[in-house]
């Protein structure tokens, strides 16, 4: 029996992933907002579809939840590191812009000891974000792709592919069909929270939801897999700076 799925829908005109879970104790629909993504709790025999207009009865209300979650994370990105330093591995790395006069088009983005430099052509500053950010999205692929290509070997799973987002709450998902969505963010994160969240994605393929003997898998191939939660909870707000 499915006790969990992931969902897609949009409010306010913005494209919105949720989790709906089936509960034996829920009595009725429950809503829930936190930085691992937006819940709906079900009670047992209730459609899957209920979730969804659930949500779109409660659209303002967690439209403005969101909004407050997304306040406190920038909040507490502007008292963590300075402007010109974010993370990378898990290692605060400074970002230097530099304009070069003979540049034309090209922009590169290269790690110098534990400093990232962005080369840009003279007077395209303002393009830095875009530039940095793509060459991270990147950078997240590669381990990504070799992460799962690691666990998945170990766990003897076969996900029908992976995709690499931007997620405004969530840092991976598991989809029905067996895809795998990961935030590019968790290049950021020290590798071996990068690692957890795989498993933990790995680990849907063969048990769908959250029950003990999901995490009894999740344990059985990343055993410290509490602290790597518990370093996302403590630092997710880290991984959304203000790239420009």
């Amino acid at each position: 029996m499915v006790n969990h799925i992931q969902c897609t829908t949009h409010i306010q005109g913005s494209p919105l992933q949720y989790e709906v879970k089936w509960s034996e104790r829920a009595r009725r629909l429950r809503l829930s907002v936190t930085i691992d993504g937006v819940l709906v709790t079900l009670p047992r025999g209730t459609a899957a579809a209920e979730a969804e207009r659930f949500i779109q009865q409660n659209s303002a209300w967690l439209g403005e939840q969101l909004r407050k979650l997304e306040r406190r994370q920038a909040k507490a990105r502007s008292q963590s590191l300075p402007g010109d330093v974010i993370l990378l591995r898990g290692k605060p790395t400074q970002v230097r812009v530099i304009e070069e006069e003979g540049r034309r088009v090209q922009a590169l983005v290269r790690e110098t000891g534990s400093r990232l430099e962005v080369l840009l052509p003279e007077g395209a500053g303002s393009k830095k974000g875009k530039v940095l950010e793509n060459a991270m999205r990147e950078m997240a692929r590669d381990e990504l792709n070799r992460a799962v290509t690691t666990h998945a070997r170990a766990m003897r799973v076969s996900p029908k592919g992976i995709n690499i987002r931007d997620q405004r709450t969530r840092w991976g998902s598991c989809s029905t069909r067996g895809t795998l969505s990961f935030n590019w963010r968790l290049v950021m994160a020290p590798p071996e929270v990068l690692n957890y969240v795989v498993v933990h994605e790995l680990a849907h393929l063969r048990v769908p939801n959250h029950s003990r003997e999901f995490w009894n898998l999740v344990s059985q191939y990343f055993p410290a897999y509490k602290e790597a939660r518990l370093w996302l909870k403590r630092n997710a707000a880290r991984l959304h700076p203000n790239l420009n």
